[in-house]
């Protein structure tokens, strides 16, 4: 009997030993801190030269510094839209010269919001004046435009854009009775935007402007390309004039930044009407139906804030065909944005 009753207090003795153990080693690894592995994401601003993280089995050594992920420095086109969704406020300027003393000015001033990482809403106000070298000119606004922008990141180096506008059809120059003065002034308001704004230039048409921006941008260098397709449909002023028009807009940018302050960048653009309006339809000459624009410029950057960059750029454009380089066409381009 007292062999037997042992047996029982022996193997309570193991597993109380056993028990112990088990609580002494969960101790033991409550007391190193656990390293957790979390999986890397490529942002819209990361650079293709940001160097890759250290495997999760390699420690960290508390001497050796911190990684820090380099940021790609983006070099904002002139004309063409900026390649991801951005919050930022800008005041855009062209003074366009022509013939003798001819002089025509438009300002523009737009607004965008990233409302989520991938996504942002903007706006754009135009006001513009035309001073011809004869007759009266004029002074008012384009169309209002309104849109979004959707970003991707195909690859580390890689930037997609996909933008949707839409312009009201309130602009000068547009309803009935025609006034030549204002007509005028919203076409030589096309030849200083180089063709790429005209959808804000058809007061009597709401434009529906869908177009995609793909860019390369690494190790301070930027190549972009941007292709649109604006159409619009005639809501207002004369019954002759066709119920649509359209037009294809092609661009490319190259930038770079001679120092992380100053950047230097160049636009290619051509516009071609696919489906003309009436004042182009009307032109013999056929020199209205397309327009190439080569321009070029620097642009500085300067930290205002932590959150505030302001990137002001001053660029001259020039026709490389007609109907702009028949006109001496010069264009100075002062652009100020603040992005935030």
């Amino acid at each position: 009997m007292a062999k037997a009753a042992s047996l029982p207090l022996e193997r309570m003795g193991v597993r109380l030993v056993f028990g112990a153990a088990l609580v002494a080693a969960a101790a033991l690894t409550a007391s190193t801190p656990a390293h957790a592995t979390e999986a890397e994401q490529v942002t819209l601003d990361e650079d293709a030269s940001a160097k890759a993280a250290k495997p999760a089995s390699e420690p960290e050594s508390e001497d050796e510094p911190k990684e820090v992920r380099r940021i790609a420095r983006y070099s904002l086109p002139w004309q063409l839209r900026p390649v991801t969704p951005m919050s930022y406020v800008r005041l855009d300027n062209s003074f366009a010269f022509y013939g003798v003393g001819g002089t025509t000015i438009v300002n523009q001033l737009s607004a965008s919001y990233k409302i989520i990482p991938r996504i942002s809403v903007l706006a754009k106000l135009t006001a513009l004046n035309d001073s011809p070298p004869t007759g009266a000119g004029a002074f008012g606004f384009a169309n209002p435009l309104i849109g979004a922008q959707a970003g991707f990141w195909p690859a580390k180096s890689l930037k997609l854009g996909l933008f949707l506008g839409f312009t009201v059809p309130v602009g000068m120059g547009g309803g009935l009775p025609e006034d030549p003065g204002q007509a005028e002034a919203v076409q030589k308001a096309m030849l200083a935007r180089s063709g790429f704004d005209d959808p804000l230039f058809t007061p009597d048409y709401f434009a529906t402007w869908p177009g995609i921006d793909v860019a390369y941008v690494t190790h301070g260098f930027t190549a972009q390309a941007e292709v649109s397709l604006p159409v619009m449909n005639r809501v207002r002023g004369p019954i002759t004039y066709r119920s649509t028009i359209a037009e294809l807009e092609l661009g490319v940018h190259a930038g770079y930044f001679i120092f992380p302050w100053l950047s230097a960048g160049l636009d290619l653009r051509h516009q071609r009407w696919l489906s003309a309006p009436q004042f182009v339809t009307d032109d013999t000459s056929r020199v209205l139906r397309d327009n190439t624009t080569i321009e070029v410029g620097a642009r500085f950057h300067v930290k205002v804030t932590d959150d505030i960059t302001w990137r002001p750029g001053l660029s001259m454009a020039f026709g490389l065909d007609d109907p702009m380089a028949g006109a001496s066409y010069k264009v100075v381009h002062i652009d100020l944005p603040f992005q935030f």
